[in-house]
């Protein structure tokens, strides 16, 4: 029955962690509680090798090279499922509470993996509980405490309130479980059957989070973090709004003065500098409103991506920026205006992070179906945690003005998004970036 019990978590569990890490693997909330549902899926193939597969093998006299090998198998997914849910559950709560970073998702892995140093895989597997749970303890702690901060910090509304409290649990609980089997035989006895409670539990847990899942409950906790800095950069564009509405009507005032003085060179700078500032103003105005639109609507035309992109280019004059291209010729339908808006901003970038020196390489091939565009600079590159942030509404790398508020990137991925396309963008400091636009 216990065994049944596994069997049924590696067939549920396994499928549903890999749809999420393929679907939702930009959720970070998903993503981490995916590689949790994964290791408790690995559980149950660990438990069918080891009690099902191993025996039958040795009675069926298969060789011994096949055992050996399902032998150490089994030893190095029963590491796995000890130890790391608690590595993965607190980086889960790190996210899930706004507190995470590459550098200490990076450091706290070397524990989880140092177990593989300190338990025998081979000839004679064997668990170093005691290593486990110096380090998975204060993870453990660590979790909880997070969790309960993340509580505090809740909307004191009752349901968001009992929605965070449910997620908290549906991991916590199986956590606390998988700390009393390891506990088992040390400091005191527990009876066989908590064994086949522990997959239902975890089974009862997934159906609980499946269900937070339909409601979209991870993605709102997900995008708390953004509203936040969204209200930030929208608080930051009323004032850019104020001071580009302010300057009109001084431009304004100044053309009225020159023409009662006739003045009418003097009238004719002023106009050029208001309608300067009515583009820029009517620019702000557009990207406020992709931002707040939920979808995009396409004007779809057959047009030859390398020619677009010529045409952008082309509008890029900065002698000190070299432009290096290969095109290929790739007929596709998409919207012109959009696509072009979408270049734009990621040659602007580039040239920016190159600070108007440099070079820019930017290629077009087609690769079966799909058309990959990339752009490569050589400027002053982006670390891991910039580059995980850079779609982010209002971050930005670039000093804050009135011309750059943080959206370039964001209007990138939407814009490729509204056409089914991907974005990819790899960057090291000091070396400069490549982003690359896939077009299906």
């Amino acid at each position: 029955m216990i065994i049944a019990f596994f069997l049924l978590l590696f067939v549920v569990m396994m499928p549903t962690s890999i749809y999420l890490l393929v679907k939702q693997r930009e959720n970070r909330l998903l993503f981490w509680g995916a590689l949790i549902i994964l290791t408790v899926g690995l559980s149950g193939l660990q438990v069918g090798l080891e009690k099902l597969a191993l025996p039958l093998m040795e009675s069926s006299g298969a060789g011994d090279p096949w055992i050996n090998a399902i032998y150490i198998v089994t030893a190095f997914l029963n590491i796995i499922i000890h130890a790391f849910p608690y590595y993965l559950i607190l980086v889960f709560f790190m996210y899930f509470s706004g507190y995470s970073t590459a550098l200490a998702t990076g450091l706290l892995l070397v524990p989880a993996l140092l177990t593989f140093v300190f338990s025998d895989v081979y000839p004679a597997a064997r668990m170093n509980y005691s290593y486990i749970l110096s380090w998975a303890i204060p993870y453990m702690l660590a979790s909880a405490a997070l969790f309960a901060i993340g509580l505090l910090k809740v909307e004191n509304i009752k349901h968001k309130r009992l929605q965070y409290f449910g997620i908290g649990m549906i991991v916590l609980i199986p956590e606390v479980f998988l700390l009393l089997l390891q506990l088992e035989g040390i400091y005191f006895e527990l009876p066989i059957a908590i064994l086949t409670f522990i997959p239902i539990l975890c089974l009862i847990s997934l159906l609980l989070g499946l269900i937070f899942y339909v409601y979209n409950v991870f993605a709102r906790f997900q995008s708390a973090t953004v509203l936040t800095k969204m209200q930030i950069g929208t608080s930051m564009m009323q004032h850019a709004f104020k001071n580009a509405i302010s300057k009109n009507k001084l431009h304004a005032l100044n053309m009225q003065r020159s023409l009662e003085a006739q003045q009418y060179e003097a009238a004719g700078n002023h106009l050029n500098n208001l309608l300067n500032s009515n583009d820029h103003l009517m620019s702000m105005v557009s990207k406020l409103s992709y931002l707040t639109r939920s979808r995009i609507s396409l004007e779809l035309e057959t047009l030859d991506i390398s020619g677009l992109l010529r045409e952008v280019l082309d509008q890029w004059t900065t002698p000190a920026v070299a432009i290096e291209t290969r095109f290929t010729p790739a007929i596709m339908e998409l919207d012109r205006t959009l696509v072009a808006e979408c270049f734009s901003n990621v040659i602007s970038n580039a040239v920016e992070a190159m600070e108007g020196k440099g070079t820019l390489t930017v290629t077009v091939e087609r690769i079966k179906h799909k058309v990959k565009v990339s752009f490569s600079d050589t400027g002053k590159g982006m670390d891991k945690e910039q580059v995980k942030r850079m779609f982010e509404p209002f971050f930005s790398t670039k000093h804050k003005s009135g011309h750059n508020f943080g959206l370039g990137m964001f209007y990138v991925r939407k814009i490729m998004s509204a056409h089914r396309g991907k974005v990819a963008v790899a960057s090291q400091l000091g070396k400069g970036t490549t982003v690359t636009l896939y077009f299906s």
